[in-house]
Order: structure tokens, then sequence, then C-alpha cells
């Protein structure tokens, strides 16, 4: 990593991730909650079976929600509404903002990185540049704010 700027550290990553998972939780609440109400309204279907393809589909969409989400406060500011609080951003390894594509990568490594038993962030604890395994694979870093 080029940028010479402190890596945030797993405590301050943790708080960060509760305090957006509070507010995307409700986001995806109130847009799923709308979407169903819609799609109930469209198609009549009242009950979704768990396992089908509309449930599969469903959760694609919630998925995608996310991104959106998360990959627009990445790239428009570098920060989420829990980094604000906390003073981190996310930043390109030449301490650039990251694109949508960068932001694809971050957020699906980061998913995957709580498989299994959060790895890739203890990743960090072991990596001499405090970053974690979605961190690399994105070409990202979540850094104090200057």
């Amino acid at each position: 990593m080029s940028d010479s700027r402190i890596p945030a550290s797993l405590l301050k990553r943790l708080g960060v991730m509760f305090y957006d998972f509070l507010l995307f939780g409700s986001t995806l609440l109130v847009m799923g909650f709308i979407s169903m109400l819609a799609i109930t309204r469209l198609t009549g279907v009242e009950n979704v079976a768990y396992g089908s393809l509309f449930a599969k589909l469903f959760f694609v969409y919630l998925l995608v929600l996310g991104y959106l989400f998360f990959g627009w406060f990445w790239t428009h500011g570098g920060q989420t509404l829990g980094m604000r609080a906390w003073k981190l951003e996310v930043i390109t390894f030449d301490g650039k903002r990251i694109n949508w594509t960068q932001a694809l990568f971050r957020y699906v490594y980061s998913i995957m990185s709580w498989i299994p038993f959060g790895a890739g962030y203890l990743w960090m604890l072991f990596d001499k540049n405090k970053l974690t395994f979605h961190d690399r694979v994105s070409k990202t870093a979540i850094v104090y704010k200057n």
C-alpha cells in the first residue's frame, strides 16, 4: 500500500460494522417491505415458499440493494455513515477514491470474509499492513481520515 495513512484497527472496523448494520438493516427492512407489498399487489402472491425460485431471486435482489447502498457511499466520499462516525474512510492503495468495480469486489469479498468465523477479517491481525482479505482482493484499505 503506497498511501502512508494509518490502517484502521479491527476494533474500529467492528464498531463501524455494527453502526452500518443498524442503518443498512433498517433500510433493508423498509425496502423489503415496500418491495414485497408491491409484488403482492401486482401478482396476488401472499406467501413465498422457503427455497422457491422467487425466494432465491428476492435474496439476490437484497444482495444487489446492499451493493448499491455500500457502493454509493464508498464511491461518493469514501465513507458510510458508520465510517464518518468513527472517522475512517475507504481508499485505493494509491490513496484515491474507489470505483464501482472495486466497490463490487470489496462488497462480495467482505461477505465471504465472514466465512468461516470471520477469518477474512482476522487476517488483518497477521497482515503486515493490517489489511483484511477483502482489502487485498479489492486493492482498497480502511484508514483513518485526515
